[in-house]
């Protein structure tokens, strides 16, 4: 119980945190959208010795916009990625989740962002 309360807190953290980046990234570049303004964002967030933004935006891409229908890449499908992904890579101990981390993203950050 203490780790699923502990995953859903620390996804609705990052949701409001990305998408305060995703804000940001909007107010200083309105000419970005889609894919190089998620990239951007994300870039923000890792900074330049992680994983490289593409590569998070291709694997979101890869894990949410193509099953189980085909649909349109959007902010909330890489920001629940790049949650899910910080979550299990933070600690050796964690494998996977326990909650759907999934739910306290979409109750932050709108599906039309």
């Amino acid at each position: 119980m203490f780790v699923t309360l502990a995953e859903k807190r620390y996804a609705r953290h990052a949701s409001r945190e990305l998408l305060e980046l995703l804000r940001l990234e909007q107010r200083e570049h309105p000419e970005r959208s889609g894919r190089t303004l998620y990239e951007a964002v994300v870039a923000r967030r890792l900074g330049p010795q992680a994983i490289p933004a593409a590569e998070v935006i291709r694997r979101a891409e890869e894990s949410f916009t193509d099953w189980p229908v085909e649909r349109e890449l959007r902010f909330r499908h890489v920001a629940h990625y790049l949650i899910f992904h910080e979550y299990t890579h933070g600690a050796k101990v964690r494998q996977g989740t326990r909650s759907n981390i999934g739910g306290a993203v979409a109750r932050i950050i709108p599906e039309d962002v």
